[in-house]
């Protein structure tokens, strides 16, 4: 079995040694140079292409915008729910506190 599959191998390599490399046109690359150097003719964008352009951007900023206001607003909530729970519970954080952990009212 090695044998045989060895040789189907070999014979595989030896079917490119009569294959010559690729010779390109003496013109390609005049051709190519032409096609670089051509002008070409202007792309116009429609004008209402812009404007949606410019009206999703606008509505882009102004979610932005919205969603960072909410979270502001939800931070503000949540301190002074915190305050008040701890107010009601007693829970007020002790003075020996290696750290600043509490940024509410020390008692």
């Amino acid at each position: 079995m090695e044998p045989k599959k060895d040789k189907w191998i070999n014979d595989i390599l030896n079917s490119i040694e009569g294959i010559k490399q690729a010779e390109p046109s003496p013109f390609l690359y005049a051709k190519i140079q032409h096609r670089l150097t051509a002008t070409t003719t202007p792309v116009y964008v429609s004008a209402r292409s812009i404007w949606l352009a410019i009206a999703s951007f606008a509505l882009l900023l102004l979610l932005n915008w919205r969603i960072i206001n909410r979270q502001d607003a939800s931070v503000k909530d949540n301190a002074a729910d915190l305050s008040t729970v701890v107010s009601d519970m007693q829970l007020y954080p002790s003075t020996n506190q290696p750290y600043d952990l509490w940024s509410g009212q020390n008692y």
